[in-house]
């Protein structure tokens, strides 16, 4: 089930990215969090929970300065009067947007629900989890699907 909700994901942000913040992506190897805090400057990072045939959640991480980016392409606001509440609402605006898209590709049985997204530091992630490296063609970002036992 991970590896079809992967697969949804990655189609999901790819048309997510280009579509409301008109920046093309690519996939890379997958990073541990401790190695990809190393490459991310200034990381920020949210998740949200999700429910239904799977449970789980699904957690993003990127630069403030990519975020920032997002925020202005997204909302057409010059990057310097945009407020850290701009980015880390652009931010999950983005993941609910990649979620909500990704699980509406996947069949079920039973219908999927989102919890709220919520902003995490680096410290609350599992060292273990495995992230895709999403590159720009400037920037860095990362994403995991975790899923409940």
């Amino acid at each position: 089930m991970k590896k079809i909700l992967m697969a949804a994901m990655m189609t999901s942000i790819s048309e997510v990215m280009e579509t409301m913040f008109f920046l093309p992506i690519e996939f890379g190897e997958d990073e541990s969090i401790a190695k990809l805090v190393k490459i991310i400057s200034k990381p920020i990072a949210c998740q949200l929970s999700f429910t239904g045939d799977a449970a789980g959640r699904l957690i993003f991480v990127a630069p403030k300065e990519l975020t920032a980016e997002m925020a202005e392409n997204f909302m057409g606001e010059p990057q310097d009067q945009l407020t850290d509440e701009h980015l880390f609402g652009t931010l999950t605006e983005m993941l609910n947007m990649v979620c909500g898209n990704a699980l509406s590709k996947t069949k079920s049985k039973v219908p999927y629900s989102l919890g709220l997204p919520e902003m995490v530091t680096a410290s609350q992630i599992d060292t273990n989890e495995l992230f895709t490296v999403v590159e720009t063609t400037e920037s860095k970002m990362a994403i995991a699907v975790i899923l409940d036992e």
